[in-house]
């Protein structure tokens, strides 16, 4: 049940426990009702008759919509941070992490960048070796660890390219990208426990894997023959403007455009090209204060440079 607050709802479950809602669980609560986000959240945070409002709307659709469905409610500290399916696979981080940093290590890869948000965790590691695949283009190969408890994205290791003129970063397609769906969580706690134990550790084996590949020899030179590509193939504003405009914030777009055709040659690399309009949104990444928005733009700056986005790489 959703009882109204200050600015706020809460939600209880069992017979006495009341939990305050993270907006990232409320976005999750909202889908799952078929209630447009923006609206739920505006009532949440306006007066005390829209909050009291929110709270119906909640109720309702979960007890008598939602009938007897059951979920998995995520919390830390009193707040609940995810409501997701019972049959949300989890997963530990802490030997993930382990795991991963393992792995950098025995390939000589060190550790460069890290960003925790209430909803998501990622690592970043480089190889400690300068490319320079077109000509006044210095850069570096690394891989990025992602993984979030709440719904907030997949389990997932990416290549990731660093431009060492001025430390703009894309993050490439995923090379592991597992989904947090397994079997239908088990009444029987212990059982749930072992469940939860053994994904672990096939995530950690996988993990192991793909870090290795990743950061291999291969695909690195793979990485540089396609910026190399990108950097000729000439194209103009127009013609990735529309897509990034379904992905981009009104701002963050004009900041884009206005970079890219600019003559700048320090912050973006020289010529209207792929190349340059990758680093034009890898350079708002830059800017963003946010962790999880910075986190999509990179990505963002890996899919144009990639020409496709993470759902199309996995389709």
């Amino acid at each position: 049940s959703f009882f109204p607050g200050e600015g706020a709802i809460a939600i209880g479950y069992g017979t006495s426990r009341v939990r305050s809602v993270h907006k990232h669980a409320l976005g999750q609560l909202a889908q799952r009702a078929g209630v447009p986000q923006p609206y739920l959240a505006a009532l949440v945070a306006g007066a005390g008759w829209q909050t009291e409002l929110a709270t119906r709307i909640l109720n309702t659709h979960y007890n008598v919509g939602e009938g007897s469905t059951r979920f998995l409610a995520r919390e830390v500290k009193g707040e609940v941070r995810g409501v997701l399916s019972d049959k949300y696979r989890r997963l530990d981080s802490r030997p993930l992490v382990e795991a991963f940093a393992g792995e950098c290590q025995k390939v000589g890869a060190v550790p460069v960048d890290g960003t925790v948000s209430d909803t998501r965790v990622a690592l970043k590691a480089i190889v400690p070796t300068l490319y320079e695949p077109v000509p006044g283009e210095v850069l570096a190969f690394g891989i990025e660890w992602h993984n979030s408890d709440y719904g907030a994205g997949l389990h997932a290791l990416r290549a990731f390219i660093l431009r060492l003129w001025c430390l703009n970063g894309a993050t490439m397609e995923n090379a592991l990208a597992q989904v947090h769906l397994g079997a239908r969580l088990a009444d029987d706690i212990d059982l749930s426990q072992r469940t939860y134990a053994l994904d672990t550790k096939t995530s950690v084996s996988m993990m192991r894997d793909v870090v290795q590949s990743t950061l291999s020899a291969k695909k690195i030179e793979a990485l540089c023959e396609g910026i190399r590509r990108a950097d000729d193939n000439k194209i103009e504003w127009k013609n990735v403007s529309t897509r990034l405009a379904k992905k981009l914030l009104k701002g963050e777009l004009d900041d884009a455009r206005k970079a890219f055709e600019s003559e700048g040659v320090v912050n973006l690399p020289a010529g209207k090209s792929v190349w340059r309009a990758s680093n034009a949104v890898s350079w708002i990444a830059g800017q963003t204060e946010d962790a999880d928005r910075k986190l999509e733009l990179q990505r963002l700056a890996g899919e144009v440079l990639n020409g496709k986005s993470d759902a199309e790489v996995i389709a």
